[in-house]
């Protein structure tokens, strides 16, 4: 595996939060704490004219079908963007705290809002109605994700846990005691694997098809995991911690990861809070406190 950098976007003069795809495959979107939503070609030095500013540090990006893009904010809101028009088309305010992801669950067609509250809430991607709202923890919660074939979802929450629900009643099946002190991200592989990471800087992978076993804990960073994605042919898996670094890993957690980090890559200088993989697979975009998006090349 090599990994190379493309490119760095530098323009936003605060941590950057939330990356999103853009409005075609060659653009990407960013934002965080200067409430200032950027466009960028992939390859340019400077964002694209479109820019967004909102009420307060931006959390979280989701765009569907590069047509709408979601903004979730540190004060609980919700703004829905149509992008060929460029107007606001909804604005909702149900949660009282920041919202620290969004994810769209495109086989049942719903979107889950993770907050700093301790709840998520469950909304149809089309019309905005809410399905369900979830109390989960009395502390926050930072990311939710659903499978390949729509019919799980992982909450992770502030308090170690990663709750495991079925996504039709959203009843919980599996609870599991997953991190010290905070499970911050979680991801699904296409074969039945749930990988999450935590605070206590452990990766783990847990075996779906034989009653959520712990197969594999891997101290994997010095510092706290906040981020996990999985390429779209699973064949890579990334990692991303508050210490500064990135890590590429095989689909089976076998073989020694790629470290991106400033000495060997140029990589970022503080905590990397954000990753997207793009559609081709082999390009990686993250973002940090130092202000920058960096994208990443794998071969």
């Amino acid at each position: 595996m090599i990994c190379s950098q493309e490119n760095q976007l530098k323009a936003h003069s605060a941590s950057l939060y939330a990356l999103a795809k853009g409005r075609t495959v060659n653009t990407v979107f960013t934002a965080g704490a200067d409430r200032v939503v950027a466009e960028w070609n992939l390859n340019a030095q400077e964002p694209n004219p479109f820019a967004i500013r909102v009420e307060s540090t931006v959390y979280s990006l989701l765009t569907i079908d590069r047509q709408r893009l979601i903004i979730g904010t540190g004060v609980g809101g919700i703004h829905t963007i149509d992008l060929l028009s460029k107007k606001e088309i909804k604005h909702l305010k149900l949660h009282n705290k920041g919202i620290f992801h969004l994810h769209h669950d495109t086989v049942n067609h719903r979107i889950y809002s993770s907050s700093a509250d301790g709840t998520v809430s469950v909304w149809d991607a089309e019309s905005w109605e809410l399905l369900w709202h979830l109390q989960c923890t009395d502390q926050k919660v930072r990311r939710t994700t659903t499978n390949p074939d729509g019919s799980l979802a992982a909450i992770c929450c502030g308090d170690g846990r990663c709750l495991v629900l079925e996504t039709q009643q959203h009843r919980i099946i599996q609870e599991l005691d997953a991190h010290a002190d905070s499970c911050n991200a979680a991801a699904f592989t296409a074969d039945g694997q749930l990988l999450t990471g935590g605070k206590d800087a452990h990766l783990k992978r847990w075996d779906i098809k034989n009653g959520f076993q712990l197969k594999k804990a891997i101290p994997a960073h010095n510092f706290a995991i906040y981020d996990i994605v999985v390429a779209p042919n699973s064949n890579w898996i990334a990692t991303a911690s508050r210490d500064k670094t990135i890590k590429i890993w095989d689909h089976d957690l076998e073989e020694k990861p790629v470290r991106l980090d400033r000495k060997s890559h140029d990589g970022h200088i503080n905590s990397v809070n954000g990753m997207i993989f793009l559609e081709d697979e082999n390009r990686l975009v993250s973002c940090s406190d130092d202000r920058s998006a960096i994208i990443w090349r794998i071969d």
